[in-house]
């Protein structure tokens, strides 16, 4: 309940930017669906999202344009298709863990 009303104190005035600092932590899978599909309706009617997260599956589906950072430092940035297509990757999960050294192909 209390991420849906920060949500909402950030929203009432219609914003053009809103900051977002991982909106979705701690919430059941109900409320996890209807904040990022308010969030896609508020940036599909011009509102500028600054999204952080570590769910960086939720990024790919948020995010037209990404920066990712490791240890406080921007490691990349582009546009997600462009980030997976220069780096060859089929996630951004999987480019941050090979830019950072941890390649999960070493793991399985």
């Amino acid at each position: 309940m209390k991420r849906r009303v920060n949500l909402a104190i950030g929203v009432i005035h219609e914003p053009e930017i809103l900051f977002l600092d991982e909106p979705t932590v701690g919430v059941d899978v109900q409320t996890r669906h209807a904040i990022i599909n308010y969030l896609l309706e508020l940036n599909k009617n011009g509102t500028t999202l600054i999204y952080t997260s570590h769910q960086l599956s939720e990024a790919e589906g948020l995010c037209q344009q990404v920066a990712l950072i490791d240890d406080g430092k921007i490691i990349a940035h582009n546009s997600l298709n462009e980030l997976l297509k220069d780096y060859k990757e089929d996630s951004l999960e999987h480019l941050f863990l090979n830019l950072t050294g941890k390649d999960y192909r070493n793991d399985v």
